[in-house]
């Protein structure tokens, strides 16, 4: 089997709970995060895309500050300077002022560029999904994909935008679909235990289903 370093990554966390995407890219984003707060928060080009973004969007700045160790000291380098122009271009606002200073404070406030995390996240998704349905013609790679807990209904959706052969899209939709049967009756079996009149049943595989269905259906907590 010949895979890209890419697929490759896929292919090994294809074992694991959740979307495969999902588990990389949260791990490349909170890579990024530290690679900006320890590496590039004194790079020019660093300040201007957060300058620009306004700071970092609400999921990725609470990322930076709770799970990036010792990160107050990049925030604030980086934010002292979103602040101080957003004071700049807002201008001096008077509190008798009038919806001249209002027009120009709404637009010293508004955004100028996207958050430069959710760049990366974008991106980082995109290279993945491409990967994951150009490899699906290797038997092995689609058999441990298959195997897997899939992809999430929003991956999957990104997935179908990715300019790659209809065989990949309709390859990669044919083995979700398994898949979420696989759910399916996972959950059903759960519902079915949960009466009172199989209370006597262990649970088994399906025990973990309703955290697998969240999964599933809306991705990984805080990736978005």
């Amino acid at each position: 089997m010949k895979l890209s370093s890419r697929a490759y990554e896929l292919y090994q966390v294809f074992g694991q709970s959740g979307c495969p995407v999902c588990r990389l890219v949260e791990q490349s984003v909170h890579a990024f995060i530290e690679g900006l707060m320890y590496e590039y928060v004194n790079e020019p080009a660093t300040h201007f895309a957060v300058r620009d973004a306004r700071g970092f969007c609400t999921t990725h700045a609470w990322h930076a500050l709770e799970q990036i160790n010792a990160s107050a000291l990049g925030i604030a380098l980086l934010y002292e300077g979103v602040v101080r122009h957003l004071l700049e271009d807002m201008g001096k606002v008077e509190p008798d002022g009038g919806r001249r200073q209002i027009a120009q404070a709404a637009q010293a406030l508004a955004s100028r560029g996207p958050c430069p995390i959710c760049t990366h996240r974008d991106s980082t998704e995109t290279h993945l999904l491409r990967n994951l349905l150009e490899h699906l013609a290797q038997d092995d790679f689609a058999a441990a994909f298959g195997a897997s807990e899939g992809l999430c209904l929003p991956h999957l959706r990104q997935a179908l935008q990715v300019n790659v052969p209809i065989r990949a899209k309709t390859h990669l939709l044919a083995l979700q679909q398994t898949i979420w049967r696989r759910l399916q009756r996972d959950l059903a079996e759960f519902v079915r235990k949960s009466d009172y009149q199989f209370a006597d049943e262990a649970l088994g595989e399906e025990a973990d289903s309703p955290r697998r269905a969240i999964q599933s259906l809306a991705g990984a907590k805080g990736l978005r």
